[in-house]
């Protein structure tokens, strides 16, 4: 019993498979196009930055700034940007805040 495919006795190639005429696809394959489209999704960087912007200012402040830049890179696969630039206000606030409470109380100290 042998594994090799009997050989050709006239030396010739077997004619390539037909081919579909220019610009159609193949019987069964899809055009890229024809798919559905896939909705964005929020980041979820961009919820945990306003959340914690609210009650830790500089973790907010740090997650609003990798949400942008990762929303900023996802060619519009994801979205919340808004969430996430609110999230470095409310965060930025803080950390002000913060300062200037420690700069009130070394001064009446």
């Amino acid at each position: 019993m042998s594994s090799t495919p009997p050989e050709n006795p006239y030396g010739q190639q077997p004619p390539p498979p037909p081919q579909a005429p220019y610009g159609q696809q193949p019987y069964g394959q899809q055009p890229y196009y024809n798919q559905a489209p896939v909705a964005p999704t929020t980041n979820g960087l961009a919820i945990a930055a306003l959340i914690t912007g609210l009650l830790i200012g500089p973790v907010g402040l740090i997650l609003g700034l990798i949400a942008v830049s990762q929303i900023n890179k996802s060619n519009g696969t994801q979205k919340g940007k808004g969430l996430a630039i609110a999230g470095i206000v409310l965060g930025a606030l803080s950390v002000v805040w913060i300062v200037l409470l420690i700069i009130a109380a070394v001064s009446n100290g």
